[in-house]
C-alpha cells in the first residue's frame, strides 16, 4: 500500500499561535495501514522524527521516534471524530513523555532546528481492545529512552466514549469500591509494569505489603485530568474486552506503574 502523507497545516497553524517560532515541522506522518472493527474504520497513522548530530561522537541532540497511534474516519459527527482522534494521538505522547502532542512536536523542532541538547528515542505499538456499545478501548505499548543509564517501558489502556469524544474512566463501568475489594481478595493478575521489571525478585507481588499499596493508589486515583490536560493518576488508563478489565496503576508517573488484569465478573 503505498504511504500517504498527511498534510497537517491546519494543526500547524494552531501551533504558530502558541509556538510562532516553530517554522518548519520535524517530523512526517503517514497512513500505514486500515482496517474495519464493528464499522468502525480505523487508519493506523505512523510519525517518524530523526536527527542526529553531524559529529560521529556527539550524543545530543539526537532524536529517532517512531509513534504509532490509530485514527478513525467515517463518523457522521465530524467534531466527536475530530476530538476521539486528538485525544488518541495525545493519549500516545502522554504515554512517552507526559506531555501532549504540541509540546511534543516542540520539543522535536527544537532537537533538530535549534540543537537542543536533549536525547530521545522511542517506538511503540498499538492494539485495539474493543470497539462496541460505544466505546473504544486501546492499549499503547513501547519503549522510550532518554539517554539516561536505563530505558522505561509503558503499557497504556485507554477507553474513549464514541458518544461525546471523552475519555471514559473506570468508575463508570464499575464501582472503585469493586476493584479495591478485588485487589484485597486476590482477584487480578499482575501482568505488566516497570515496577515488576525494575525490582522482580525484591517481593512476592501478593504480599500483604503490596496489595495494601495497590489498594490505597485506586483510592487515590482521580477521576479527571490535571491542569495541564495529564491523566496519570487517573481512573481514565483502563479497557476492557468481553472477559476482561485492564487497569493501569500510576506510582510515579511512567518510572513505576502495574497493569492489572481482572475478570469481570469479579467487580459486577
Amino acid at each position: 500500500m503505498n504511504y500517504i502523507v498527511i498534510n497537517l497545516i491546519c494543526l500547524l497553524l494552531s501551533f504558530g499561535s502558541i509556538y510562532p517560532d516553530m517554522g518548519e515541522k520535524a517530523y512526517t506522518e503517514t497512513v500505514t495501514g486500515e482496517t474495519t472493527i464493528n464499522g468502525l474504520k480505523i487508519e493506523e497513522h505512523t510519525i517518524t522524527a530523526y536527527y542526529r548530530g553531524e559529529e560521529e561522537l556527539v550524543k545530543r541532540p539526537y532524536l529517532n521516534a517512531t509513534i504509532r497511534f490509530p485514527q478513525i474516519s467515517g463518523m457522521k459527527d465530524i467534531s466527536v471524530q475530530r476530538k476521539i482522534n486528538q485525544g488518541l494521538k495525545d493519549a500516545v505522547m502522554q504515554s512517552l513523555n507526559q506531555e501532549n502532542s504540541g509540546k511534543t512536536f516542540k520539543l522535536f523542532h527544537d532537537i533538530a532546528y535549534d540543537r537542543y541538547p536533549f536525547f530521545w528515542y522511542s517506538e511503540n505499538e498499538y492494539k485495539i481492545i474493543s470497539a462496541e456499545n460505544e466505546c473504544m478501548g486501546i492499549n499503547y505499548e513501547g519503549t522510550i529512552y532518554f539517554g539516561r543509564t536505563d530505558y522505561l517501558q509503558f503499557s497504556d489502556y485507554i477507553t474513549f466514549s464514541l458518544t461525546d469524544g471523552e475519555r471514559i474512566p473506570f468508575t463508570e463501568h464499575f464501582s472503585r469500591e469493586k476493584v479495591i475489594q478485588a485487589i484485597e481478595e486476590l482477584k487480578y493478575d499482575w501482568i505488566k509494569g516497570e515496577y515488576i521489571r525494575r525490582y522482580k525478585g525484591s517481593f512476592e507481588r501478593y504480599e500483604a505489603e503490596e496489595v495494601e499499596k495497590l489498594a490505597t493508589t485506586v483510592k487515590e486515583l482521580e477521576d479527571v485530568a490535571d491542569a495541564e490536560g495529564n491523566y496519570f493518576g487517573t481512573t481514565c488508563y483502563f479497557a476492557v474486552d468481553r472477559q476482561y478489565a485492564y487497569i493501569n496503576l500510576y506510582f510515579d508517573y511512567i518510572g513505576e506503574y502495574a497493569v492489572l488484569k481482572f475478570d469481570l465478573d469479579d467487580l459486577r
